[in-house]
């Protein structure tokens, strides 16, 4: 028996990846948090889940529009030791993690805003219906799924939100409309506001009124949403090694600093970088929209939703497709979509696209700094960046953007370049599906008008 207990003494607990901290707050309403990934949800290896099922894989989209400026975008060399160029310095910091193809272009379509967001998105588009009053292939219907919807249709049920949607600007006639499910009717919503994300993810439970937001009951009963789930916080840390406790401290200090910054907005204490006064819905709409700290929390949010594996896919809309924000960051007052036209090869669309950039590089580094299983979230995960256009005051996408940034099934910094008349674009959506394990036999519409769409070999030149 003396042994028997030995034995049972050192062997390690295990505790599933679907565990949650559950407790109230002020005594009626409930509150779910999820767990980052834990050393004691994993075999003794750190190679699998303690239960044998394979550890999570993640995928996004980064999507902006307005295109690119090329002269800044595409590197001088190919292979490995190409250096960043002006708009992809953001980037620096997860160098290793950034891989690019370009040169490649289109084939069969209408080079309008919402036809070419289609076919950069699912390689597909509604090449029959007439719209009134813009004529043909203007219709906002595109057949196949967009990448991360096909993606989260292969994974749904994996994760308890199959995938997250979050809005940035919203200047522009065509914003949330960048993510959409199979048959291309059905958009997926992109949600403008960061708090009403962090209740939507976090709390886990219903709260006491419609219109009534977990975060506002906290402030109101003066509480953190934490406060609530510290007894089973103190039971768990009984339970965990000394580097799952430090990594549940880590975890939830980001959860709370992220509660007391969304809070601060709602109280209009500043927590903007650029000095201006904040505004709870960070002037959406106007011209003079607070993009980075609203991108920045944003990313925060998403990276601890993936880190406690809440969802695995997510759609990052920056700017919607045919883009009017304005850009006062780079000294760009002027609407992105009409400063495009007058302007396609300006330092000007340079220092946009750059700024956008840095804003997708903000995600990349805070998907990096959560640990995960020997690594960390970015390891697992990849990001595919594009937009709907590649010189979008052109109508033109030829050369088309793709950018991808993350760790899953991606050889890492590597740029692969085409001739910049094939019609390859397609294989760079099935690059990324085939990536993370999504193993559909090809990708894109059939028969399309002008051309078939469809792509069934990945750029493996890229590819792990």
């Amino acid at each position: 028996m003396s042994q028997l207990k030995i034995r049972r003494s050192v062997q390690p607990q295990r505790l599933g990846r679907r565990s949650f901290l559950r407790g109230t707050l002020s005594g009626a309403v409930g509150v779910s948090l999820g767990l980052p990934m834990l050393d004691i949800m994993l075999n003794e290896s750190g190679t699998a889940l303690a239960d044998r099922g394979a550890l999570p894989r993640r995928f996004g989209v980064f999507y902006w529009g307005g295109g690119i400026q090329h002269a800044s975008w595409v590197p001088g060399t190919t292979g490995t030791g190409w250096e960043l160029p002006y708009s992809l310095e953001p980037f620096a910091p997860v160098r290793d993690y950034v891989s690019l193809i370009t040169g490649t272009n289109h084939g069969g379509s209408s080079p309008g805003h919402i036809p070419s967001r289609g076919i950069a998105l699912s390689a597909s588009h509604d090449m029959s219906t007439n719209v009134q009053g813009v004529g043909r292939y203007r219709s906002h219907n595109h057949p196949e799924p967009s990448v991360d919807a096909l993606v989260a249709e292969h994974w749904r049920g994996a994760a308890p939100y199959d995938l997250l949607a979050v809005g940035i600007c919203r200047k522009g006639p065509y914003r949330s409309n960048s993510s959409w499910n199979r048959g291309g009717s059905a958009y997926n919503r992109h949600e403008p506001s960061p708090q009403a994300l962090f209740d939507r993810i976090f709390s886990g439970s219903s709260v006491p009124a419609e219109d009534t937001s977990l975060l506002e009951v906290a402030n109101t009963f003066e509480r953190s949403m934490l406060d609530a789930v510290s007894e089973d916080v103190r039971a768990l840390q009984g339970r965990l090694g000394a580097a799952d406790r430090i990594r549940l401290v880590q975890h939830f200090e980001g959860l709370r600093a992220l509660e007391r910054r969304i809070m601060d907005v709602e109280n209009g204490r500043s927590c903007d970088s650029l000095g201006r006064p904040v505004r709870t819905d960070f002037g959406d709409g106007s011209e003079r929209e607070q993009k980075e700290p609203k991108s920045e929390l944003m990313s925060q949010i998403l990276a601890h939703a993936m880190a406690c594996d809440l969802t695995r896919v997510f759609s990052f809309e920056f700017s919607g497709t045919q883009s009017q924000a304005f850009y006062p960051e780079v000294g760009i007052d002027e609407e992105h979509h009409e400063y495009n036209h007058q302007n396609q090869r300006s330092q000007g669309m340079a220092d946009i696209t750059r700024f956008i950039m840095k804003n997708f590089a903000y995600l990349a580094t805070q998907l990096q700094s959560m640990p995960e299983a020997g690594g960390n979230l970015l390891d697992r995960t990849l990001i595919l960046g594009t937009s709907e256009l590649a010189v979008a005051g052109a109508h033109n996408y030829t050369d088309h953007p793709y950018i991808y940034v993350g760790g899953c099934g991606m050889r890492g910094a590597v740029h692969h370049r085409l001739d910049r008349s094939n019609r390859d674009s397609p294989r760079c959506l099935l690059t990324a599906v085939r990536a993370v394990g999504v193993d559909v036999p090809s990708i894109g519409q059939e028969n399309s008008s002008g051309g078939s769409r469809v792509a069934a070999e990945p750029f493996t030149e890229i590819m792990a």
